[in-house]
């Protein structure tokens, strides 16, 4: 019985060390994670990547401050926030189907091909130097990523001060549509707990491992609802809403 418990212990420590990540803020807002503290070398910062690249920047361009905090609560989580009761912003698992099964897309129509309802591509969404109005909303949607223990990320102000922009960086189609969780996950909550400070907007951008977009979409909170509601299922929605 004493082994059992040591075991499950031992696996338990071994699983949360596993997970330990290192998150890495730049100054221009974007992430990247290492597998610990980066080591000052000169004027440069070491450290390697969680996937075993090493990485050698300008200690310059590291946020120390916000890198620093973003470390200082279990796995890069943001801040807790008084009034979103970020706890119930998880993950739920959800199977998923290869990329494939997620239909053709024709370039500039966000609908597979024979699908009626061809929605506008949206031209100048990205990201900008301008900060989103509202930074605990702001902060609510990075906690809401970083639940989902997605880290690689920026956020600014949209192609309208009322829409909130995230940039993500995805690794395959199952972080694509985790992402797509996590986003409409914290937009519901706030639906719930904030709804006079709601981005009227929020807009993503999904770039692969390579930088080339992979995904691009414009969520209203009542899209969020379907998704969270489970009205529709994250390969569907990426389906019906993404935007090339």
């Amino acid at each position: 019985m004493k082994r059992a418990a040591f075991l499950g212990v031992l696996f338990f420590l071994l699983a949360q060390q596993a997970l330990a990540v290192y998150v890495v803020v730049l100054r221009n807002g974007a992430r990247m994670v290492a597998k610990e503290k980066y080591q000052v070398k000169g004027p440069n910062a070491v450290f390697v990547t969680k996937i075993g690249t090493l990485i050698m920047i300008p200690l310059s361009q590291i946020d120390v401050q916000a890198t620093e905090k973003a470390n200082a609560l279990n796995l890069g989580d943001a801040e807790a926030l008084d009034w979103v009761d970020i706890q119930r912003v998880f993950p739920t698992p959800t199977p998923t189907r290869p990329m494939s099964a997620l239909g053709r897309i024709r370039a500039g129509i966000a609908t597979k091909e024979g699908d009626a309802a061809k929605p506008t591509p949206t031209p100048g969404v990205g990201y900008r130097e301008a900060r989103y109005r509202d930074p605990q909303v702001d902060q609510a949607f990075q906690q809401g990523l970083e639940s989902y223990h997605l880290y690689l990320y920026r956020t600014s102000e949209g192609t309208l001060p009322s829409y909130l922009f995230i940039e993500i960086q995805v690794n395959g189609q199952p972080e694509t549509l985790k992402a797509l969780q996590a986003v409409s996950s914290t937009y519901q909550l706030l639906v719930e707990k904030a709804p006079n400070r709601l981005p009227e907007r929020v807009e993503i951008q999904m770039l692969n491992e390579a930088g080339k977009e992979a995904g691009l979409f414009r969520m209203s909170a009542a899209d969020a609802a379907e998704l969270v509601s489970g009205k529709t299922t994250p390969d569907r929605f990426f389906v019906d809403h993404v935007i090339f």
